[in-house]
């Protein structure tokens, strides 16, 4: 997927994830807000699996592990929903970890306890 693409389905899942925050605002728990912001998903158009599954290759080697990521949104971004009240670069620093063991370039955490929504979603990037 170009980088256009990209952002484009970047922008539907932020809408989506502005939807959910509008209509709920923050303090529910945080499987309300994944169920809802699903939903969300799906009303625009988007494809998704929950709970993907990676293997971890190490050099030459594949583990018998995989890395788990919550939400594979058209097969290109990983998301994340937390219920921190903030994004923590520890947080952030996983979601690099993740994008690099698993190919992809974009992925978003987002927590839907805080004043705005743009306090609570972080785009991460993995430059190839």
């Amino acid at each position: 997927m170009n980088r256009a693409d990209l952002n484009r389905l970047h922008t539907k899942v932020f809408e989506a994830a502005a939807e959910v925050h509008s209509a709920l605002g923050p303090g529910l728990d945080e499987e309300i807000y994944r169920s809802c912001f699903q939903h969300e998903l799906r009303l625009h158009g988007l494809l998704f699996k929950r709970d993907a599954r990676f293997p971890v290759f190490y050099k030459d080697i594949k583990t018998t592990q995989e890395i788990k990521a919550e939400m594979l949104v058209e097969n290109h971004i990983i998301v994340e929903i937390t219920s921190e009240t903030e994004i923590n670069p520890l947080r952030i620093s996983g979601m690099q970890s993740k994008l690099k063991a698993t190919g992809r370039r974009v992925g978003i955490i987002i927590t839907f306890n805080c004043h705005s929504i743009t306090d609570g979603y972080r785009k991460v990037m993995l430059n190839p």
